[in-house]
């Protein structure tokens, strides 16, 4: 009963992420190609992610393999077939072959679990270790590709500059100047707070790459710069100061100013400075998948998931030592050490703020989960 209801809330899971409208123009018709687009990197992960559970939860059901991955396939390709009357939504060759692969792996992990999952003292100890220095990586890879890379000069200016799935800023633009490093613009603010990102300015290179965006979603100012996660073609996440425009009426004349020294963005409005922005480890999953305009507590919710997520199989491994031999319990604990010294030293040597409460709260979190699971799993002979 339990695989039956995990597997209907997979399907609707994946029915909700997949059958709604999107900001996108996009031309109608399939497209062939695996992936593609400014994110396609972030979408091809997006894909194989989301039909992993619906694998699990058939697998644990009893659905055989081949049935498994074909109900997967089916299941892709109605999804893919109805995005063609959904605007903005792309059906694609390439999502059905990720979806069903997804599925696949969704059972192999199910299928293979006692070689991964119900491990011996002896194995759980590596895995432990192992798993923390992947969670380091994975913090360090984050601090990689979010640190900013400004093009070399020449600049131009653009001013409210029309871009692709944003928003237009319907007020008015006075001037927007680069001197110094510094892009300050003056604005109006418009009658209503804008629903979408809406860019005062752009700063581009002479190759049109864009350096920096600073734009206004509701009360927020917004600010993009160039990131190597561009590149890479995963989400771009933007940094934001919440609610600064809240005493703006409209039709008050407001100015933005962002800039970079000493390794710190800043942004400002009118002479109150803002220097505290930045990407911490906890906003790793932004660049997979990156939801615009949604309230800062659930982000930070998800940022802890996340973490969490990281160092989950550490405390799951650590647990699975207990019984073993006491170098075995040795190399769990450091497991343990390497997980929450990561949590310091990462920020603390890479352009990562430093870990938020929050963040610590879903790394011990993890970590307490993860023990628990390990000990209610490890057989009574260990």
């Amino acid at each position: 009963m339990k695989a039956r209801i995990a597997v209907a809330l997979s399907v609707l899971a994946i029915l909700v992420a997949t059958l709604h409208q999107s900001g996108k123009t996009i031309a109608p018709g399939w497209t062939l190609s695996i992936a593609s687009g400014g994110e396609a990197l972030a979408e091809l992960i997006q894909n194989l992610l989301l039909f992993i559970p619906l694998g699990i939860s058939l697998t644990l059901a009893g659905v055989p393999l081949v049935r498994t991955v074909v109900i997967g396939a089916l299941l892709s390709f109605s999804v893919e077939f109805a995005q063609q009357w959904i605007p903005g939504r792309d059906p694609s060759v390439g999502d059905l072959l990720c979806n069903s692969i997804s599925t696949a792996l969704g059972a192999g992990l199910v299928r293979l679990a006692t070689h991964w999952l119900l491990t011996p003292p002896d194995r759980s100890a590596w895995q432990a270790v192992g798993t923390a220095v992947i969670a380091v990586l994975v913090w360090l890879g984050t601090a990689a590709v979010v640190r900013p890379t400004f093009p070399p000069p020449p600049y131009r200016v653009l001013f409210a500059p029309d871009v692709a799935r944003w928003g237009h800023y319907q007020g008015e633009i006075r001037s927007a100047k680069l001197e110094r490093g510094m892009l300050a613009v003056e604005a109006v603010a418009p009658s209503r707070p804008p629903g979408r990102r809406s860019p005062l300015a752009m700063i581009m290179d002479a190759r049109n790459i864009r350096a920096t965006i600073l734009a206004v979603h509701g009360h927020d100012l917004s600010l993009r710069y160039n990131i190597p996660a561009v590149a890479l073609r995963l989400e771009h996440p933007d940094l934001r100061w919440r609610d600064a425009l809240a005493g703006i009426a409209p039709g008050d004349t407001f100015t933005a100013t962002t800039g970079h020294e000493d390794g710190k963005i800043c942004l400002a409005l009118h002479r109150d400075w803002r220097c505290d922005l930045g990407y911490t480890i906890g906003d790793g999953w932004k660049l997979i998948f990156y939801p615009e305009g949604w309230p800062s507590w659930i982000l930070a919710m998800i940022n802890a998931c996340w973490v969490a997520g990281c160092v989950i199989g550490v405390g799951y491994w650590a647990a699975r030592t207990q019984g073993g031999e006491k170098g075995q319990q040795r190399a769990a604990k450091v497991a343990v050490a390497i997980a929450l010294i990561g949590l310091i030293a990462v920020p603390s040597v890479t352009v990562l703020k430093g870990t938020s409460l929050v963040e610590w709260i879903g790394a011990l979190g993890g970590l307490e989960l993860g023990m628990m699971l390990g000990s209610l799993t490890a057989p009574a002979s260990e």
